[in-house]
């Protein structure tokens, strides 16, 4: 079998609009998506010979069976190019964390979906990979452009933006998560949803106007998780006690992110251990 090294990373969104319900359940969303340096490892090892696949993982909480986005996109793919699946291995070492708002599992998604057009010399286009990417996960789509979008539609609608912002993003998650699920599904019950100034965000990122980006942020599944979620809204609170800091809920949650540069983290980093003890605390940079 031959092995491959891959890596994969999240994501984080600067605002996010829910604009209105299909008839399918799908949310119409405007949003901005920027990649980070948080990553998972994928080790890949596959044969020549027609096969199953085997996902192993650091992740107790993972599912390495057909309900694992890696096993659904490998079935899309195969289904879509009529080739024979091949024998596969992966063995997919976790850093990013889930039901955080990151992207993780899409992420995946996205680069063995990748790997697999161009281990079979490029059956599908990008358009094509595209529409195979959706059928699977709404953010894989994201993935597969993975640069700083504008991102509308069902998340398949993305126009590609400058991140020109001098900041490293501090992100902090807790030791639960949240339910995307719920979130959609409550979404449609907020009388009047806070909306996010997107047009102007994309502006502040691409002439490094942190202070305009921060001041049109605005989330409507954190609106609706924070109605819904008391521990959400309690872990919240402890931001506060971070004066000078603001924080963004990324996607659907349940982690926190806030611009920061390296040198304010380190200097706070003893801070930010006692009061996120219970937490992961990541340090990152645009990708």
């Amino acid at each position: 079998m031959k092995i491959y090294n891959l890596k994969s990373n999240a994501k984080i969104n600067v605002g996010l609009n829910v604009l209105e319900r299909l008839d399918n359940g799908y949310h119409i969303l405007d949003m901005v998506m920027l990649p980070i340096d948080l990553t998972d490892d994928i080790l890949v090892k596959i044969g020549e010979n027609e096969g199953d696949l085997k996902i192993f993982t650091n992740k107790k909480d993972i599912p390495i069976d057909n309900g694992n986005i890696i096993s659904k996109i490998r079935f899309a793919f195969y289904n879509k190019t009529r080739l024979a699946p091949l024998e596969m291995e992966i063995y997919l070492e976790k850093r990013i964390p889930h039901q955080a708002g990151l992207g993780g599992g899409s992420s995946n998604g996205a680069i063995i979906l990748e790997f697999l057009n161009n281990y079979h010399n490029k059956p599908l286009s990008f358009e094509q990979l595209m529409e195979v990417g959706k059928s699977v996960g709404a953010d894989i789509p994201f993935f597969l452009l993975n640069k700083p979008a504008r991102v509308q539609g069902i998340g398949d609608v993305l126009v590609e933006i400058e991140n020109n912002l001098n900041s490293g993003i501090l992100l902090i998650k807790p030791n639960f998560g949240v339910s995307t699920a719920l979130a959609y599904k409550e979404v449609d019950s907020l009388k009047s949803k806070k909306m996010a100034n997107i047009s102007s965000i994309v502006e502040g990122l691409k002439d490094n106007r942190l202070d305009m980006v921060i001041a049109n942020i605005k989330n409507n599944l954190e609106e609706t998780l924070l109605l819904k979620d008391t521990r959400l809204l309690e872990f919240k609170e402890r931001f506060s006690k971070l004066k000078g800091t603001e924080f963004f809920m990324s996607g659907s949650g349940s982690s926190y992110f806030a611009f920061m540069q390296e040198e304010s983290f380190l200097n706070n980093k003893e801070r930010l251990d006692l009061l996120f003890n219970d937490c992961e605390i990541y340090f990152c940079n645009f990708k």
